[in-house]
């Protein structure tokens, strides 16, 4: 028997392509802003869409390139990736002290803004603004329920639900908040450890993803604007004055943003398709694997991304959404399914008993840092993916009330992410109950004096230990590399749009510009993974997530402007 002990808690034991010469002669046209009638990767045509582009006698027929938001940020992003390459030791010492300094000193920014975010969502969900519908008032929504969930979960949450799930409770297992007030490695620790796991992943982290949503949806399908960028919905928190500079920099803030917390999600799920490879073929770990996973990430994404919207990201989205309910599944039922359900309902009991406290403390005047280390670094890291978010679920929510992407975004994916960690980190724990060999292996070593816990390869002794491991196996790395994938093209798909001129809505940016971006992230993703080390994927959030933060109140106090008019016309 697999996870055995019943629903005891005991845990004492604890497509077409233009020639080469061709797309670069169209590409420097473009960059100068000629518009050209062609066919090819410039036009919307490689893409069947549920919205049909129709273009008037007036719209261009093809995508223009954005030189001020597209240079400028290539620019800054190849030479702050070759500076981390050129002097990494040096690089990784500021690293560590930026880090520091914005989660102690400034961490209680970062926790007061994310229960802002779930406050006033609450508000405007449940006031008249709720019923606003993104479109026409008798506009249908573009997508299925279940493909529009799915592009929007596989999109923000990728392979770390699979990495988090299994690893994250861990940590807090050995070491427990100082709220609790609780022994290590005791049965009211693997409470809170579930508990934290839940709160980190749950509606007060979606809802940073719902919050930048509803102002780019607003501007993008009731104001209709013909670009799609977060810098639009922002408009009247700028001064007229300065529109055009500082709309400029909220973009280029933006795809800075994207990338490196694109960056620190490869970061994470790399090693751990490493890891599992590894385990399935025999191959060393270490920086050559890697490189090569990377390499067939970046294939599959480019692939997808120059499907298009429907015929790549949404095909992947709902392959992934059906492999993970299948694994979700079959490990619930292999495992003992009374213990994953007991253990989650305390957990959850524990979180909302103590959901303010846990939102609000920083652990001022105490040695312990677990705040600063812990809440501070994932809600950094989802306000870095917020805005692209933001951008990529309006896209997808045409015809939807702002209401149901409240309910759909913050509600739906923290219970998604409940459920998956449920059965995937309570699975584990109860594998440490029963001294599952590899486990407790993992789990000694993190103990150690100066040890630290593989996680990577705690995800290969968790599915060792499942029945069928290496049918297993198999699924979940499919799954993990599609869950990566999709991710990556959603913010290629994203970036591009964010730096094309004259944009419809329902349009799709040419796919030139699409697989640029699409090579751009993994190299930044390279050159991250080569520094190493936690600290660098979490100061890469921390950098990108501190400016966000001001952008994402800017939408916000924009979109009050816009909505108090809507009501007044």
């Amino acid at each position: 028997m697999v996870c055995t002990g019943g629903s005891s808690r005991r845990l004492r034991r604890l497509p077409d392509q233009s020639p080469l010469i061709n797309v670069c002669a169209q590409f420097l046209q473009i960059t100068c802003g000629i518009p050209m009638n062609m066919e090819g990767p410039f036009t919307d045509s490689d893409d069947s869409s549920h919205h049909t582009i129709v273009k008037g006698p007036n719209e261009p027929s093809v995508i223009l390139l954005d030189a001020q938001v597209f240079w400028p940020a290539l620019i800054v992003l190849l030479g702050v990736t070759g500076l981390l390459l050129t002097f990494p030791e040096a690089s990784l010492k500021h690293m560590q002290s930026v880090h520091h300094y914005l989660t102690h000193d400034l961490g209680w920014l970062f926790l007061g803004a994310v229960f802002f975010a779930l406050v006033w969502l609450g508000w405007l969900s449940t006031s008249r603004y709720g019923a606003i519908r993104l479109g026409p008032q008798n506009a249908e929504p573009a997508y299925s329920d279940i493909s529009w969930f799915g592009m929007l979960f596989c999109a923000g949450i990728g392979s770390n639900l699979l990495y988090f799930g299994t690893t994250e409770w861990f940590g807090y297992y050995l070491s427990p908040p100082p709220l609790a007030g609780v022994e290590p490695e005791s049965l009211r620790a693997a409470d809170w450890a579930g508990a934290y796991s839940f709160f980190h992943w749950g509606i007060s982290a979606w809802a940073v993803y719902a919050l930048a949503t509803i102002p780019i949806a607003y501007v993008l399908h009731v104001k209709q604007t013909n670009t799609l960028r977060v810098s639009a919905a922002c408009e009247h928190s700028l001064p007229e004055a300065f529109k055009p500079a500082l709309s400029q920099i909220i973009d280029v803030l933006f795809i800075f943003g994207l990338v490196g917390g694109v960056g620190t999600s490869l970061g994470v799920g790399v090693p751990m398709l490493s890891a599992v490879a590894s385990d399935l073929f025999s191959v060393e770990r270490g920086m050559a694997l890697d490189t090569a996973i990377l390499v067939a990430l970046t294939a599959l994404f480019s692939y997808s991304v120059s499907a298009g919207l429907d015929k790549g990201i949404k095909l992947l989205s709902d392959i992934n959404v059906g492999l993970a309910i299948v694994l979700l599944l079959f490990v619930a039922l292999a495992g003992p399914t009374g213990f994953i359900m007991n253990q989650a309902a305390d957990s959850l009991g524990l979180m909302l008993q103590h959901f303010i406290e846990m939102s609000l403390t920083m652990d001022a005047g105490s040695d312990n840092s677990f705040a600063a280390n812990n809440t501070v670094f994932f809600w950094a890291w989802w306000l870095a993916w917020a805005p692209f978010m933001g951008l990529f679920i309006a896209r997808i929510s045409y015809g939807r009330t702002i209401r149901q992407v409240v309910i759909g975004c913050a509600i739906g994916g923290g219970a998604a992410c409940w459920l998956g960690f449920s059965v995937l980190g309570h699975s584990t724990m109860a594998m440490v109950a029963n001294e599952a060999p590899g486990i407790t292996a993992q789990l000694a070593a993190a103990k150690a004096a100066g040890g630290s816990l593989d996680a990577p390869q705690v995800v290969v002794e968790f599915l060792n230990y499942l029945p069928m491991p290496t049918v297993v196996s198999v699924v979940f790395f499919i799954l993990s590399f599609i869950f990566v994938a999709t991710s990556l093209d959603s913010a290629a798909f994203t970036l591009a749009a964010t730096a094309s001129k004259n944009l419809p809505s329902d349009g799709q940016p040419p796919r030139w510009h699409r697989l640029v971006w699409a090579f751009v992230l993994a190299g930044v993703a390279l050159s991250l993974m080569f520094l190493g080390g936690l600290t660098v994927l979490q100061t890469a959030s921390l950098l990108v997530g501190f400016p966000l933060l001001f952008v994402m109140f800017a939408m916000l106090r924009s979109l009050m402007v816009d909505l108090r008019q809507h009501h007044t016309e």
